[in-house]
């Protein structure tokens, strides 16, 4: 079963706590529209005294940011109740199949290994669904802007949203790098989770032996080793992220170039105009790092859904987003 029908079936889970919550996420990156319309009319009244008088557009700016701060408020209430959730849901079904295994067939995996699988493995799939709104936000703000900046100017919109393009080609092409990187940090993780239980489960055992420098020397080790994949790991992600941004900044100052000399050169475009440009760039600056971000934490999602169906057998991934009773 493929990662993106793994998360369609946990959202499955609670679809009307989705629904509310993409409503909510999507109302949150379409909302700046409205203050970008309304900025574009201040300006445009500054300029031509054409259009609403200054007292409207600052009591419409208030009655905007009092708006967005309720809906925020429920926005982010909504997605940390409905994350916390979508584990709730992975962690009772994994905990309930392996109750249910018979008692010849262990886990394949150490105790502690299991407890590493059950918090972070759980924790990443949850973050890269619960990120499946932001997603569907970006769009719905996406299609909403271009629609209002295509009326404007066509040249410029499409060089606002050149740089998602870009983005989504890098995150594609370091996919396999990125599921590469994540597998090893988390094997390392495993082992070291695994070596504490086992030290601890042991304690008489070793002070008997007197094996107790080869075993803090052995878990030094395995953390060295996890430490190196570790850094490894978070420094792709971070590589990444600074692409991105690089990548949407880099295409605003062409905008802002370009549309200073349209400024300049008079014509149809006015300064109203080149205010709402500016505005929806550093949105679509958000947008274009939130893109690059879902992608890549699909991929990382790839893994943990191969560690967490690793523990209940080959081919029974899928009974890890079952629904259940909460």
């Amino acid at each position: 079963m493929s990662t993106g029908r793994l998360m369609f079936e946990l959202i499955k889970t609670h679809p009307w706590r989705y629904a509310v919550n993409a409503v909510l996420w999507s109302a949150i990156w379409s909302m700046p529209i409205l203050a970008g319309l309304i900025t574009a009319a201040f300006f445009n009244r500054i300029d031509t005294g054409v259009g609403a008088n200054v007292p409207t557009l600052i009591v419409l700016i208030l009655a905007y940011g009092a708006g967005r701060i309720g809906v925020m408020t429920w926005g982010m209430h909504s997605d940390v109740n409905f994350m916390f959730r979508l584990q709730l849901v992975m962690k009772k079904n994994l905990f309930e199949r392996i109750l249910e295994m018979p008692g010849a067939q262990s886990v394949d995996a150490a105790q502690g290994e299991v407890i590493t699988r059950f918090r972070d493995d759980v924790e990443h799939v949850s973050e890269a669904t619960d990120f499946t709104v932001d997603t569907i936000g970006v769009a719905v703000f996406g299609v909403a802007a271009a629609i209002i900046l295509t009326r404007i100017d066509l040249a410029m919109t499409l060089l606002v949203f050149l740089p998602l393009l870009v983005v989504i080609v890098l995150a594609e092409r370091t996919g396999r790098t990125i599921r590469r990187y994540r597998k090893a940090a988390r094997e390392a993780t495993g082992r070291v989770t695994e070596a504490i239980g086992e030290i601890f489960g042991s304690v008489q055992s070793i002070k008997v032996a007197g094996a107790e420098a080869s075993s803090i020397a052995h878990l030094q080790s395995l953390n060295d080793e996890r430490r190196v994949y570790e850094v490894r790991d978070q420094t792709l992600v971070a590589l990444l992220e600074s692409l991105f941004w690089n990548t949407a900044n880099v295409g605003t100052g062409l905008v802002l170039l370009i549309a200073a000399a349209r400024l300049q050169d008079g014509g149809d475009f006015g300064l109203g105009d080149f205010a709402l440009f500016v505005f929806f760039i550093g949105i679509a600056t958000d947008a274009v790092n939130i893109a690059g971000l879902f992608i890549a934490r699909v991929r990382q999602a790839s893994v943990s859904f191969e560690r967490l169906g690793a523990l209940l057998g080959e081919g029974r991934v899928g009974e890890v987003v079952e629904k259940v009773d909460l």
